[in-house]
């Protein structure tokens, strides 16, 4: 067992090697507040004692897109509405900070999602998954796909391999299966993961396996089928359900983050209007209130917003962070005496391919796909609006509301207006990953290679759900001390 008296003379030797004082701590300055600004700020507390951040958001809020309204006893999400249990972080993070019991999963009687396609509801057939059929059956008798469409499907049997590059997910899938299943189920499903165009999205991006699948088996269909789905892990099965939720929605983890810190001082309304090199191996970073030295920046907001504050970076490492395009959304939430509501609502909700003619991209019956506690007795959905060929944004809130109430009327037949109803605006909310995505991001590393005690984090880089910005944050922190000179390892061995 390490000695006090070791471990004195170990601080002393690490202070001096990193021109600290012994008295003084290793300051840092994390640009964002979102989840992953809030999951560095607990790594870095939780592996490095002497480590302070000052956390600067721009807004007067944590958390990002991730809100929650909770008004008139409902839970009503802004952004996400969940995450994957199957990706650990997240869970592991929320059991940490005490989120635990406060877990739960989708509503284990309802399954899947239809599609709108001609005033009706589809299901979508048993087996689609990242948009591709792994069952025959399923997909050769649903009434979804004409006669032309299932045969087409055919054509992943007698296509050849086609070439390794990255290419779009969409030209990807056409070329294999046909036009009808990608417009009418792949299109609706993958995009709204990504809030984009699948026509312009990057497959190794989003969905290399799809890729893999067809270079070793020829054919995406059989690759798919041969891929084996990974064990369900303990959070899955301890949980009943590979997405998961906070029983008062997600807001909980950004609170519960916030209050688990201890040496971080949260700046709120206080954006970073620049970053500069400065002597001594620091960073100057200069706000709209105050200006001071860090031995470390970490940005973790979005591309283009780091473009503008990193100003000394390389012309072509700004081009890269400031060409990543980003998606305006809109989410529309509404809550509806029961009473009110006309059809079936025996799924999670639906979605709605861009040929149907509606603005709207999907609907999510969130009183059918969870069972929040405690809350009030009316039903609950949510609509998404933001099509990559508009800017749903240019509309006011009182244009977007009529819409909503055209077309959620044509979709549903609901005639009675909402008892609650709320616009959430999000612009510039998903990163877009075009094609030849991931050689940018690669390219970028190799620029910011150069400023060691910069990093720079966020959705825009790969993996645009809740886990992976948990991931990506734990990760950093481990970089972090292998950068900065310190050791995860000793600090754990030593608390």
């Amino acid at each position: 067992m390490m000695t006090r008296s070791f471990w004195r003379c170990w601080h002393i030797s690490l202070c001096r090697r990193l021109n600290w004082s012994e008295e003084g701590m290793m300051r840092v300055a994390l640009v964002g507040g979102g989840l992953t600004g809030l999951a560095a700020a607990y790594y870095l507390e939780q592996y490095y004692p002497n480590v302070t951040m000052d956390l600067f958001e721009a807004g007067d809020q944590l958390g990002g897109w991730v809100r929650t309204d909770t008004d008139h006893d409902i839970v009503l999400e802004k952004g996400p509405d969940s995450f994957l249990a199957t990706k650990p972080d997240l869970v592991e993070l929320c059991e940490k900070v005490g989120l635990g019991p406060h877990l739960i999963g989708t509503n284990p009687r309802v399954r899947g999602a239809y599609v709108f396609w001609r005033d009706r509801y589809y299901p979508i057939p048993d087996g689609i998954q990242t948009g591709v059929p792994t069952k025959a059956k399923p997909v050769l008798t649903s009434p979804l796909l004409s006669l032309t469409g299932k045969i087409a499907l055919a054509k992943d049997f007698i296509m050849s391999k086609g070439p390794t590059t990255d290419q779009s997910l969409g030209h990807f899938l056409r070329r294999r299966f046909g036009n009808q299943i990608v417009d009418r189920l792949a299109a609706p499903m993958l995009s709204g993961i990504f809030a984009g165009d699948i026509d312009q999205m990057s497959l190794k991006a989003t969905f290399p396996h799809l890729l893999a699948a067809e270079q070793q088996a020829r054919s995406v269909y059989l690759g798919s089928k041969r891929r084996i789905p990974p064990a369900p892990n303990e959070f899955v099965q301890r949980y009943h359900s590979a997405f998961l939720t906070v029983d008062r929605g997600l807001e909980q983890i950004i609170h519960s983050l916030a209050a688990a810190l201890s040496r971080t001082q949260v700046l709120l309304s206080e954006p970073v209007e620049r970053i500069e090199p400065a002597s001594h191996q620091k960073w100057s970073v200069i706000s709209a209130k105050r200006q001071g030295e860090y031995d470390a920046v970490i940005m973790t907001i979005p591309a283009y917003a780091s473009a503008q504050i990193l100003a000394f970076l390389p012309h072509e490492a700004q081009t890269i962070l400031q060409n990543i395009p980003y998606a305006n959304l809109a989410v529309i939430g509404a809550a509806y005496d029961p009473a009110d509501i006309p059809v079936k609502t025996d799924k999670t909700g639906f979605l709605v391919p861009k040929q149907a003619g509606l603005r709207m991209t999907a609907v999510t019956w969130v009183s059918s796909k969870w069972h929040y506690p405690h809350v009030a007795p009316l039903f609950v959905l949510r609509a998404f609006y933001g099509r990559s060929t508009e800017n749903i944004l240019e509309y006011d809130d009182d244009t977007l509301t009529q819409l909503f109430y055209r077309e959620i009327e044509r979709t549903m037949h609901i005639q009675q207006p909402p008892k609650y109803l709320r616009v959430f605006r999000i612009p510039k909310g998903m990163p877009q990953y075009a094609v030849g995505h991931l050689e940018r991001i690669a390219e970028l590393h190799q620029y910011l290679a150069h400023f060691p005690g910069l990093f720079v984090l966020g959705a825009f880089e790969g993996g645009v759900g809740m886990p992976d910005r948990v991931k990506q944050a734990k990760d950093m922190a481990q970089t972090f001390g292998q950068q900065m000179g310190l050791s995860t390892a000793e600090y754990e061995t030593s608390s």
